[in-house]
């Protein structure tokens, strides 16, 4: 049987640990390591989980990694990795749950398949907002544009957690988390849709993710918004430095990316300077190699490259929040791009 290595970084957990840790010792399926990695948490969250731990009879199954610092959710992700032993991986955010029979259906989807990774559907608890679902039938995704093309349509989400992925494959292709960034989930699953070549999706909730006052994907201060010219830089540096990425495909994908959080940016910041200055980073990181054809939302964006500075700022955020929202519409709906 192949072995599965749940990681939990734990930080600040200490009112969700016990229904997360609880509900990975519940699971069905049993070959599992469950690596939990203290971050140096200031609260009682890993006298929590260890209280946890002793009194089931998983117990053994439990690796406990403890940093030496504060780093943060990447570094703690990145020592999980390090120290996983099984056969695939599985990220859980310490405030999310998982049904009991989680493990068991994504490994026995793995199991009629070679896929790099899977990915099962979810649910969402706490919060008014409700990020998109899988939005694919189970079953394979072949190719690797066909799999970037999903994740450009939204079919699959950016989110790291409730993805069961080969483990050496995370190693052969060098798929850490970057350290000292928020939204660093969007940069790593870009990396992921770009390396892999088979997907395996299952529509069934796997998951159950909960949203609670104060968490940081919908917080939005100038370091979050910071962080995603950040990622955009190293995508960028990713991209550019690696001529098989020059495809129609991923340099859409980049583009899309670019045009999401240059909304967020507009929506979330009123200083138009600010803004204009956000639009000037993320105008300077281009991939335009000649024979790219953008697909035809991300066509019509790159007018602004042509346009002077002020005028290419104008027409970006108002395409963007007008025309460009129809279009990605158009692409979900798989009309002619």
């Amino acid at each position: 049987m192949k072995k599965v290595s749940i990681i939990i970084p734990v930080y600040k957990a200490g009112q969700y640990i016990a229904r997360c840790i609880e509900s990975v010792l519940a699971q069905t399926y049993e070959a599992l390591e469950i690596v939990l990695v203290d971050d140096c948490s200031p609260d009682d969250s890993m006298a929590v989980a260890t209280r946890c731990i002793n009194s089931n009879r998983r117990k053994c199954d439990v690796k406990i990694i403890t940093l030496d610092h504060n780093q943060g959710q990447s570094a703690a992700r990145n020592a999980g990795i390090a120290a996983a032993t099984g056969d695939y991986i599985y990220f859980l955010d310490s405030d999310d749950y998982l049904p009991p029979f989680t493990i068991s259906r994504l490994m026995q989807e793995a199991k009629g398949c070679d896929a790099d990774f899977i990915t099962g559907n979810y649910i969402v608890t706490g919060g008014n907002r409700k990020p998109p679902r899988l939005n694919l039938p189970t079953g394979i995704v072949s190719g690797n544009t066909a799999i970037i093309d999903a994740l450009y349509r939204e079919q699959w989400y950016v989110a790291v957690w409730n993805k069961l992925i080969k483990t050496d494959f995370i190693r052969r292709h060098n798929l850490y988390f970057e350290p000292g960034i928020i939204h660093e989930d969007d940069l790593w699953t870009f990396k992921l849709a770009t390396k892999a070549r088979t997907m395996a999706a299952v529509n069934e909730d796997t998951y159950v993710y909960v949203l609670h006052p104060g968490a940081t994907t919908w917080t939005m201060t100038d370091r979050h918004l910071q962080c995603r010219i950040r990622v955009i830089e190293l995508l960028h540096r990713y991209i550019d430095g690696d001529a098989s990425l020059h495809t129609d495909a991923v340099v859409s994908l980049f583009e899309h990316f670019k045009a999401q959080y240059m909304r967020i940016i507009c929506l979330a910041m009123h200083d138009r300077a600010k803004q204009l200055s956000m639009y000037d980073a993320i105008r300077s990181h281009r991939i335009s190699p000649r024979d790219i054809r953008l697909y035809r939302a991300e066509r019509i964006l790159s007018f602004n490259y042509h346009l002077p500075r002020g005028l290419g700022f104008l027409f970006y955020k108002y395409a963007i929040l007008g025309r460009y929202k129809f279009l990605m519409l158009k692409a979900k709906l798989r009309l002619p791009r």
